[in-house]
């Protein structure tokens, strides 16, 4: 009796030492597979994410810029404006700008400047573009010495890199009047704007 007494504790023991002997083996085998079939799921669902963020809507802020003809620069008129892009990368857009010379205005002259016509804004990466536009340009004088807009035609590019939601513009364009076709002027413009943020699309 005594024998079988001893015999079955020891069959048990052995078995239990089996059993957990091949969980400690078949655990850490399963949990770095499952891990990393949970990181590869991860990092897919991020390069999808990545790769259907787009920025959409408007880019809107002040704009400083310094006009001239030629090789001259004209440092007094220096223009203080606002600009405003539609931004559907690669896709039609739409520019607009409207600024004045604050120097004019010590002498009782009001210049307005604008322009507007379409653009497209060609996406470099998800933050950065590089837009094209032209159109139409005019300037009036208002105050005591006003006139009549003079109108004219424009074109140019600019660059558009953005951090979150702010973005450096930075572009050059090229005027011509529609009365005096042999004169060409030209406005350097850079400012900070406000750049839609990134958004998945369906």
């Amino acid at each position: 009796m005594s024998r079988m007494n001893l015999r079955i504790p020891a069959r048990c023991g052995s078995r239990a030492m089996l059993v957990a002997a091949a969980l400690a083996l078949a655990a850490p085998r399963s949990a770095p597979a499952q891990d990393t079939a949970t990181d590869a799921q991860r990092s897919a669902t991020r390069q999808r994410d990545s790769s259907t963020e787009r920025r959409n809507g408007w880019i809107v802020g002040p704009l400083v810029g310094l006009p001239g003809a030629g090789p001259e620069a004209a440092y007094p008129l220096v223009t203080l404006g606002v600009g405003v892009t539609r931004l559907a990368p690669n896709a039609p857009g739409l520019d607009f700008s409207i600024g004045t010379a604050p120097y004019a205005l010590a002498f009782g002259v009001i210049p307005v400047a604008a322009r507007l016509g379409p653009s497209i804004p060609l996406a470099l990466g998800r933050d950065a573009f590089f837009i094209p536009s032209a159109g139409l340009s005019a300037v009036a004088l208002a105050g005591e010495e006003a006139a009549p807009p003079a109108f004219g035609w424009y074109w140019g590019a600019a660059a558009v890199v953005a951090r979150g939601s702010v973005g450096l513009r930075a572009g050059v364009t090229l005027h011509r009047s529609f009365v005096d076709s042999d004169s060409q002027l030209w406005l350097a413009e850079i400012g900070v704007m406000h750049v839609p943020l990134p958004r998945l699309t369906h």
